[in-house]
Parts: structure tokens; C-alpha cells; sequence
């Protein structure tokens, strides 16, 4: 009996085919934008004589993260009450099937209910995968996969832009036979991944997942995160669905020239996301990787507004790009280290609901506000301004700690 039980044990070990399962699965959310984006101007112009097209098709790309908004931190809590495998398989295996559904409907309306169905199913695989990788891995380890995270989704999303803008020259609908991907997806999941258990447990055949010392699990400061992660998710989801139409408005209207735009908008996600990994994350502090990072991300909102030329407006995408590349695993990473494993399951959910809270009110704010000031770009460049505001004020938080520190030290 002993003898099984190490080897089981040995089996248990962490290699590459897991930190490949849970990263590629926290890239699934990719899809819910990336291979859509370079197309929604041709699924309007298709549903051009449905009422409220101009805020239906754009609400249908983002609909899902609604549902990942309102139901991230319930697959949280379940996950830390009944276990994460069963519900992360079942999950993916249900994401194929309303993913592919789009190809055969024919309205507006059962679309947008798919795509409904289809961020109830990604708030369990995004919550869940990234919850267990808060539990397989720790210290610096963990914040590099949490930065892979964003660097795997980024460079799913630069190889969907160039997919979605290719399958675009063949119809709008074409994009959407990608979703099949999860369906060995899942398959690998349930080969590989096994049950999480907390530090301590009497299950010497799993992984334990220990909590640092001194974390607790302090509601005030997880609310705190949850605002700045809702702050986030509007300006990540800037370029995924407004990009397109940003082109479009300086007459071009090539899926395929869009497509690129998109793309390396993606791959200055994942320059930032390796530059957060292997050069900030070790060296400086949260508010200075937040000041940082909200200045890069608004400066490429105001030059899209500046843009005129198919060139401009890439720079301006791809100076975002960068920005938001470093946004975002400075909020996944902070969230992470901040929850014990009895409430890691909650507490990434809460923020996973937060953050997609903030990507569906996108389009409701940014067609909002092109309204009240005249033009798309005019309101991207409003957020910008927004993100300015919010990085002198991590920058003089962290300016002021250190010279507190070392008034304290004199």
C-alpha cells in the first residue's frame, strides 16, 4: 500500500503538461473576443435590420462576460465547497457545444442566448483553472504563471485575430468553428489534473496548497481589488471590440488588415505580460507596477484618438497593447496573494466578476459616451484620461510609502 501511494505521488509531481492544460485554459476566455472582433462589422451589416443592431451585435460579443460577471464567484465558492476538477471538465466540455452553436442559427436573438449559455460555462473554466493554479504553484512561481496567464490568452488572442481575420473573408460565422478546441481540451484534463488539497490535509497523494505566512482573508481589502479589477476589465476590452470599428471610422475596412492590428495589439500584450513576469514582479511594488502600467494603457487610448492613418491607429493599439499586458497580472497576481486557500475559490471568482463586470459594461459606456462627445475615439480617449488620474494616484501612494520609509529609518 505504501508502495502505490508513492507512486501515485510520483505521478502527482508538476510538469509541463499541467502548466500547459491550466494556462491554455485560462486563454479559452480569448475566444469569447478575439476571433469576432476583426468580424463585427460584417455580422452587423448582416443583422442590419434588427432594432438596436449598434448595440445588440457588440453586446452579443461581450454578453458572456456578463454571465462571468454574475456567476465567477458562485463557481468560486463551489469549487471551494465541492472541489475543482468535476466542475472545470464538465465545464469546458459544455463550453464546445454553445460556442459552435452560432454557426447553424439563423437570428440575432438564439445567437445571443448561446453566447449567454456560453459565459455561464467560461465563468466556471476561467474561475476554476486560475483558482488551481493558485494551488499547484507558489511565491515568484505562481506570479510567472499568472503572468503566463495573460501572456497564453494574449497569444491565443494574436493567433484568433489572424484566424478570425482570415475565416472572415469566408462569412462572419466562419470564426466560430475555433470553440472546437475545447473539446480535447477537456479531455486532457481529465487525464491529467487531479483534486487540490489544502496545506495540511491527510491526502499525502495531492499536491498540498499551503498559504504565506500571515494571509488571511480580509473582505475590505478583496472589495478594494474588485473596484480597480472592474476598472480594468472596461479598458482590456477597449481594443477587442471597439478596434474594429475605430478602422472603420478612418476607412479601413479590410478584415484581413484589421485582423494584423488586433494581432499586434496581442503580441505587445504579451511583450507586457513577459516584461511584468521576469523584470517588475520581482523588483518593484504593486502601487509602482499599477502607476506603471495605467500610464502606458491610457497613453495608447488618447493616441487612438489622435490617429488618422491605418498606421497611427496600430501604434496607438500597439502602445495599449503593452500597457494592458502589464495591467492586468499586476491585478491577478495582487488579488493571489492576498487569499488563503479556504477562500482562493471565492475570492478569484469575486474578482473574475468583477473583471468581466467592467468588459460587458464596455460597450454600454464607450457607445454611451460616443454619443454625448461626438465620436468612438474621442470616448476611448476619455478612459485614457481616466487611467491617467488613476496612475498619479498609485504613483504618489507609492512615492509617499517610500518616503515614510525612510523618514521611519533616519
Amino acid at each position: 500500500m505504501r508502495a502505490n501511494t508513492s507512486e501515485l505521488a510520483a505521478t502527482r509531481q508538476l510538469r509541463p503538461i499541467h502548466a500547459f492544460i491550466l494556462l491554455t485554459t485560462c486563454g479559452l476566455t480569448a475566444l469569447v473576443t478575439a476571433i469576432l472582433g476583426p468580424v463585427l462589422p460584417k455580422m452587423q451589416a448582416h443583422f442590419a435590420g434588427v432594432a438596436q443592431v449598434d448595440y445588440l451585435v457588440p453586446l452579443t460579443l461581450t454578453v458572456p462576460m456578463l454571465m462571468m460577471a454574475f456567476l465567477s464567484v458562485i463557481a468560486g465558492a463551489l469549487s471551494d465547497r465541492f472541489g475543482r476538477k468535476r466542475l472545470l471538465v464538465g465545464a469546458t466540455a459544455c463550453y464546445s457545444i454553445f460556442g459552435l452553436a452560432p454557426i447553424w442559427l439563423q437570428s440575432l436573438q438564439s445567437i445571443f442566448f448561446t453566447r449567454v449559455a456560453l459565459g455561464v460555462m467560461d465563468a466556471a473554466v476561467m474561475t476554476v483553472s486560475t483558482t488551481m493554479i493558485g494551488d499547484y504553484y507558489q511565491g515568484l512561481r505562481r506570479d510567472r504563471m499568472q503572468a503566463l496567464q495573460t501572456t497564453t490568452a494574449s497569444f491565443l488572442a494574436f493567433v484568433l485575430n489572424l484566424l478570425g481575420g482570415y475565416l472572415g473573408e469566408f462569412g462572419w460565422r466562419a470564426p466560430f468553428w475555433v470553440y472546437a478546441v475545447s473539446v480535447p481540451l477537456a479531455l486532457l484534463m481529465v487525464i491529467y489534473l487531479w483534486e487540490p488539497k489544502p496545506h495540511g490535509s491527510s491526502d499525502n497523494t495531492a499536491l498540498s496548497a499551503a498559504d504565506p505566512p500571515g494571509v488571511t482573508f480580509r473582505p475590505w481589502r478583496l472589495a478594494g481589488i474588485c473596484a480597480l479589477a472592474f476598472v480594468t476589465g472596461i479598458a482590456f476590452l477597449i481594443p477587442p471590440v471597439h478596434l474594429g470599428f475605430l478602422f472603420n471610422a478612418i476607412g479601413v475596412a479590410s478584415s484581413v488588415k484589421i485582423g494584423i492590428a488586433y494581432a499586434l495589439n496581442s503580441v505587445c500584450i504579451v511583450a507586457g505580460t513577459l516584461m511584468f513576469g521576469w523584470i517588475l514582479a520581482p523588483r518593484v511594488s504593486v502601487t509602482a507596477q499599477l502607476a506603471l502600467s495605467m500610464a502606458i494603457t491610457a497613453l495608447g487610448f488618447i493616441m487612438m484618438n489622435g490617429a488618422g492613418s491605418y498606421p497611427s491607429l496600430t501604434i496607438a493599439a500597439m502602445v495599449n497593447g503593452l500597457g494592458a499586458g502589464l495591467l492586468l497580472p499586476t491585478m491577478v497576481t495582487w488579488n493571489m496573494r492576498e487569499l488563503p486557500f479556504s477562500r482562493r475559490g471565492l475570492g478569484t471568482g469575486a474578482f473574475q466578476s468583477a473583471l468581466f463586470f467592467g468588459m460587458f459594461v464596455n460597450p454600454v459606456l464607450v457607445v454611451g459616451l460616443q454619443n454625448q462627445l461626438g465620436s468612438r475615439a474621442i470616448a476611448v480617449s476619455a478612459v485614457g484620461v481616466a487611467l491617467l488620474s488613476g496612475s498619479a494616484i498609485a504613483a504618489a501612494k507609492h512615492f509617499g510609502g517610500r518616503l515614510l520609509r525612510a523618514n521611519a529609518t533616519e
